[in-house]
């Protein structure tokens, strides 16, 4: 229709819900940030009067992946001109012109580019404290886990080590965890890595002998489009009515099967988790939650610490100290965002 009227609203939204495309056209995925999208759109025969109001509160650029066919745009250089100083991006967006030709008025845009190349320098100091806030607090309520994986990096394995011991030492302290799994995502890497496996015994004219770390390090290398793994998934499966390797995989591998390893992938996520509290009375003190299945706020399947009790020290002191800088300016225009942020990232609609 040329004729509507439309009032939308977007929000909570999770930024690494993106990532498919940024890292396609950037090579860069973005691991942190939540978008809130509003707008008056009022079309006319044709003719477009519109409002449109854009959010993203504290984006966050991860590394650089190498992927074949994927573009590279400095994205990080880029964000220094479009993110402010408070670690938010936000933008008014007219937009006019007409259906087949609409035209976005960026002097917002703009504008706030100019106002960063000046004020940003000015404020390093200023940022440099709120991210190791943030990271203080975030490395104390999280666990992040890689995808199809069960074991913890070294700086996690210390933060458990330390974190058995502070239950040790205050025994009027537990803690609930809330598994957040990324389960679309987790189920698909699964499914990759499987197919995968295949291709790669085959090639090695082996179908049964166990994997070295070598064997999965070459495995996860190999891309889903490379032509003779295509070539493979035609051979063994065909093509008809089958339009992604997604449904290639699945169909040599089977929907159970995926099912049975991502049960397996949880429960020993679990496992590895309790083994760092070998106490059985702190073991009591350590309650699971029901598992969550939703796109988590940092795109990685993770653990949500909550603690019932007296705070680590580190842990309330960065949380002391980032509430009073979100209650100070420029954060503080953004305080209702953050609040909306502080839920997704706790896991709570």
């Amino acid at each position: 229709s040329s004729d509507f009227n439309i009032k939308y609203h977007l929000q909570q939204i999770a930024v690494t819900m993106f990532n498919p495309y940024f890292i396609t056209y950037t090579s860069f995925p973005l691991d942190r940030g939540t978008v809130e999208l509003k707008g008056v759109w009022r079309v006319n025969n044709g003719m477009i009067q519109s409002d449109n109001h854009l959010i993203i509160v504290d984006p966050r650029i991860n590394n650089k992946q190498k992927t074949d066919g994927a573009k590279w745009i400095p994205l990080k250089f880029i964000m220094y001109f479009i993110r402010e100083r408070g670690n938010v991006i936000d933008y008014e967006i007219p937009i006019t012109g007409n259906l087949n030709h609409p035209k976005f008025k960026l002097k917002d845009v703009i504008l706030d580019a100019l106002t960063n190349v000046f004020v940003k320098p000015a404020t390093i100091t200023y940022r440099t404290e709120v991210k190791n806030n943030e990271n203080e607090i975030e490395k104390s309520l999280t666990l992040n886990w890689e995808m199809r994986k069960n074991v913890f990096q070294p700086h996690q394995q210390k933060f458990v080590e330390k974190l058995s011991d502070y239950l040790k030492d205050h025994p009027d302290m537990d803690i609930s965890i809330t598994p957040i799994i990324y389960s679309l995502k987790e189920k698909e890497h699964l499914l990759f890595f499987e197919a995968k496996k295949l291709y790669y015994l085959g090639l090695n004219n082996s179908s049964s002998r166990t994997l070295t770390k070598e064997d999965t390090i070459a495995i996860e290398r190999i891309p889903i489009k490379e032509h003779s793994f295509i070539n493979y998934l035609n051979k063994h499966v065909g093509k008809e009515m089958l339009f992604t390797v997604q449904d290639q995989c699945k169909k040599l591998i089977g929907s159970d099967k995926i099912e049975v390893l991502f049960g397996k992938l949880n429960a020993a996520r679990k496992k590895i988790f309790m083994s760092y509290f070998k106490d059985e009375e702190v073991q009591k003190r350590i309650k699971f939650k029901s598992i969550k299945y939703k796109v988590p706020y940092n795109g990685f399947s993770l653990y949500t610490i909550n603690y019932k009790g007296e705070w680590p020290v580190d842990l309330k002191e960065a949380y002391d100290k980032m509430l009073d800088l979100n209650d100070e300016s420029p954060r503080d225009k953004y305080k209702n965002e953050r609040k909306k942020r502080w839920r997704l990232f706790r896991g709570k609609q």
